[in-house]
């Protein structure tokens, strides 16, 4: 016999033949020729009978091919009714997407126009232990999930509903999937009640987790019965991004003090996984019962959740300040003291929590007016804001409420300059640490510019103080043109560094064109440089418009007494040839601009007289 191996030809008999093949030295595609074998063709030699049956290629084979071909079709037809219901519409998840949104919007909006975020949380329904426990205000169970406290919080929690809904809705069904989400929702608050008592809750992620919850759930019953693509992302895979989740809930975001509600989380997590193993998806179950049933409990909770929304509505239209007092509790003066104290142990041994130290800012307040000769509260204060000012120095709620606090406290008392010693080594010392904050800093500028008031004789060391002030403020914020326009104005008031004192106003003026304070401090500069022309066109500008505010009209009258003393300024006969025609040019403008009975027209009046005297005078 014969055999072709690639393009060679052997001459060998059936025995060499058998033995090449368990060398393992003949092809699969190599061809025999033989008189009795194949009789006198050249076949394949992978059909003789016992190279097959050397090489496995026997009938068991077939039918584990064949069995192979079977099993892909029936993946395939499970693909097929998988993406059956994975093409509907996930109405449910778009919905929930769209009230979280539609809700968050005018909550944003409150919390910017108001310093009260507390107050505004609550009005919204966020959660609280106390009005839901002893208040018996429970729809702030479900209100609470349908909240958040900041864009980037509802982006994660409406991007996870989003991609966990498209599935869990398809395979659920929308009447399942919505129970599934709504009870994860009230068993995440439910869940919080025994952990979370101090501090507001809001967030949908308790939900979320729920949703997660259902596709382990999913993936662990259902896992011979799921498609391939699906079961490698359900199940057990899904716990380590779980455990990444706590982790950081746990240990990691409290150290940058974003406190996390680990107990919603796995609440949540729990109900939902529980659900999953109990509440079968539509595409395995269509027992009538059982559709019964869900489609009871889903009336059921879509009708307490409208409920719950219109308490809220009619909440939020309600002034939210009792509800503030009963979050913290009534309690009785004599008791406040007491009451504080172990709120204090309760609160400061945590990490720092806007909302929960606002609670503590609050009884703080409540104990000083109830107490206003007990000079130990306004020591608390002082204390309390130096410590959330470090913890969070962008906080303009605290920088406000410690002016706010001075104010009260200490204006204009017969102990003020000492109390603004206190407040001044309180504002450096967070600054020295924490860097630079523009409400801090303003803070900081007033009480500086106060204590020179209440000290004349000590103007010159708070002249320095407030010199080093504006040049760090100026290095730090170069944008702000507030800091370079007050240093410049320090240095008209010295009447010192005259060209620096241009450069910085012309640095302010470049920020803001139209700010008549900044334009008023320019026209000082240039005239305390010389540069009478200029500052004649910076006062012009200053003194043409109509003013809207206060700080608008000393503006004005500042920019009045400047052109009244640069016309009565004793000029270089070259500086006055030019001074004189563009104060007329002035004039001219200015006289069209004022009707003849108004004020500005009358000082325009009897700036003219005093140019004409100067004039005539020299």
């Amino acid at each position: 016999m014969k055999i072709q191996i690639t393009d060679q030809i052997f001459e060998i008999d059936e025995k060499t033949l058998y033995d090449w093949i368990k060398l393992g030295r003949v092809p699969r595609e190599a061809s025999v020729w033989s008189e009795t074998l194949t009789d006198g063709q050249w076949q394949p030699v992978c059909e003789l009978p016992p190279v097959r049956k050397l090489w496995g290629l026997d009938s068991n084979s077939e039918s584990a091919a064949v069995g192979k071909s079977e099993s892909t079709k029936s993946e395939l037809k499970v693909e097929q009714g998988f993406l059956k219901y994975q093409k509907r519409l996930p109405l449910v998840t778009l919905t929930l997407i769209v009230l979280n949104i539609v809700i968050f919007h005018p909550l944003e909006l409150r919390l910017i126009a108001s310093s009260q975020d507390l107050r505004s949380l609550i009005q919204f329904g966020a959660y609280s232990y106390r009005l839901i426990v002893e208040e018996g205000e429970y729809w702030r169970l479900l209100t609470s999930t349908f909240l958040h406290a900041h864009t980037l919080h509802l982006h994660l929690n409406m991007g996870i509903l989003f991609l966990l809904g498209r599935l869990l809705e398809g395979l659920y069904g929308r009447g399942r999937f919505l129970l599934l989400y709504l009870t994860s929702a009230i068993a995440s608050s439910l869940a919080s009640l025994p952990f979370v008592q101090d501090a507001l809750g809001v967030g949908a992620s308790g939900a979320v987790f729920g949703l997660i919850g259902v596709a382990i759930a999913l993936g662990i019953r259902y896992k011979d019965r799921l498609p391939r693509r699906l079961g490698r992302i359900l199940g057990l895979r899904l716990l380590p991004f779980v455990g990444i989740d706590l982790f950081l809930g746990f240990y990691v975001l409290p150290h940058f003090n974003y406190n996390v509600n680990n107990a919603a989380h796995l609440g949540g997590l729990f109900t939902g996984f529980i659900g999953g193993l109990v509440l079968a998806p539509e595409i395995f179950s269509h027992r009538e019962r059982e559709k019964k049933i869900v489609a009871g409990l889903v009336t059921a909770l879509v009708g307490l959740a409208i409920a719950s929304g219109i308490m809220t509505v009619l909440h939020a239209l309600t002034d939210s300040v009792k509800t503030v007092e009963r979050q913290v509790d009534r309690v009785s003066p004599a008791d406040l003291p007491d009451y504080i104290a172990g709120y204090e142990k309760e609160i400061l041994k945590r990490p720092y929590d806007p909302s929960t130290y606002a609670v503590l800012e609050r009884l703080y307040i409540e104990a000083l007016r109830t107490f206003p000769d007990d000079a130990s509260w306004t020591h608390k204060l002082k204390q309390f804001y130096e410590k959330v000012l470090q913890a969070d120095p962008d906080n303009s709620i605290w920088n406000n409420n410690l002016f706010w606090v001075y104010q009260a406290t200490a204006f204009e008392r017969p102990d003020e300059k000492a109390e603004l010693t206190d407040y001044i080594k309180l504002c450096e010392t967070v600054a020295g640490k924490r860097g630079y904050n523009r409400t801090l800093y303003l803070n900081l500028e007033y009480f500086y510019t106060r204590a020179k008031g209440l000290a004349p004789q000590e103007g010159g060391f708070w002249d320095r103080k407030l010199e080093d002030f504006y040049q760090g403020a100026v290095k730090k914020d170069p944008e702000n043109g507030t800091w370079s326009n007050n240093l410049a104005w320090l240095y008209v008031e010295q009447r010192t560094n005259p060209q620096k004192t241009v450069e910085l106003a012309l640095n302010a003026v470049r920020q803001a064109p139209k700010e008549k304070n900044f334009l008023d401090t320019l026209g000082w500069a240039y005239f305390r440089d010389g540069q009478y022309r200029k500052a004649l066109r910076a006062f012009e500008q200053v003194v043409a418009n109509s003013v809207e505010t206060e700080e608008e009209l000393k503006a004005q009258e500042s920019g009045w007494r400047g052109i009244t003393e640069l016309v009565q300024t004793e000029k270089a006969p070259q500086a006055s040839q030019s001074f004189n025609p563009a104060f007329l040019k002035i004039y001219e403008r200015l006289s069209r601009i004022f009707p003849e009975d108004s004020t500005d027209r009358a000082k325009l009046d009897a700036v003219f007289n005093l140019f004409q005297q100067s004039s005539h005078g020299g």
